[in-house]
């Protein structure tokens, strides 16, 4: 596990996607999340969209179910939700900039219900939610293990979760922990980066049954090789960007010149991307 003693608490981290919210929706859109390439041959539009329904099939969400989105940024997959499988979301951002963005995206008959609030500090009944899903979000907080037994308080027996998060490989070097995996932690207010076999330990832990794990390292990177592509175009095209980077004061900014760091970090194998699935157990 590579952990940062930098500022990475819940204001921190709403202050880096409130900062950086014109760079996010412009650099990659409104699904602040990875492609997945599963045949090599999607569109980036296809891949990110690929990426929640792998989440939504993952946690078996059905017409009806209630939903835990947690981290649910500008509300992209939560509206997939709710328009394309029937379901009830409930989703969760830190930002208010992200909040906004996701109130102002809902339509009227739209069965979603969002808040700009920390999930964890948020009071749910017991016992009471189908299924819930969460995308590169668990990264930024703290106590994961707290999560992972809020998780597994709130959602009925028998209901399933299906998360995707960002991982250290278990075979980085000294050199990549120290070049590229702190300083992402630093600049991306992580708290630390666990391993694959840390994230299933502390879900096992918590009483949930693994039912899937896999890491899609090579289906996701692709995704930093774009994102650095169309940030270099930026800078050449528009001065805005070069004004951003140069003379904006905003601490956050260092985050677009770490795009670079996480594609070496992806493609060197320090980093990888885990997408896990599990089940609270039914009652005996």
């Amino acid at each position: 596990m590579e952990s940062t003693p930098f500022e990475s608490g819940s204001e921190a981290v709403a202050a880096h996607y409130d900062n950086l919210d014109r760079f996010y929706r412009d650099i990659w859109g409104e699904h602040v999340h990875h492609g997945f390439w599963e045949s090599g041959q999607e569109s980036t539009e296809e891949a990110v969209l690929h990426l929640s329904h792998r989440v939504a099939q993952l946690a078996q969400i059905g017409r009806g179910d209630e939903v835990l989105d947690v981290g649910c940024g500008y509300g992209g997959t939560s509206r997939i939700l709710t328009r394309e499988y029937g379901a009830h979301v409930t989703g969760f951002t830190l930002s208010r900039q992200q909040y906004e963005y996701a109130l102002a995206q809902t339509e009227a008959d739209d069965a979603l219900e969002f808040y700009c609030k920390d999930f964890m500090k948020h009071d749910l009944p017991d016992n009471h939610y189908q299924a819930l899903i969460s995308i590169e979000c668990l990264e930024h907080m703290q106590d994961k293990a707290a999560f992972f037994r809020k998780a597994f308080q709130v959602l009925e027996p028998g209901a399933h979760f299906a998360i995707s998060v960002w991982s250290e490989s278990e075979t980085a070097s000294a050199w990549q922990k120290k070049n590229l995996l702190q300083p992402i932690c630093e600049e991306g207010r992580l708290p630390d980066l666990l391993t694959g076999t840390e994230w299933k330990g502390l879900i096992e832990e918590a009483g949930f049954q693994l039912t899937w794990q896999q890491d899609v390292t090579k289906q996701v990177k692709k995704t930093w090789a774009i994102c650095c592509s169309r940030l270099m175009k930026r800078l050449v095209t528009d001065s805005s960007y070069r004004q951003f980077l140069w003379k904006n004061p905003v601490r956050d900014k260092v985050f677009a010149l770490t795009l670079f760091r996480l594609y070496a970090a992806f493609e060197s194998r320090a980093m990888s991307y885990w997408i896990l699935a599990g089940q609270k157990p039914m009652l005996s």
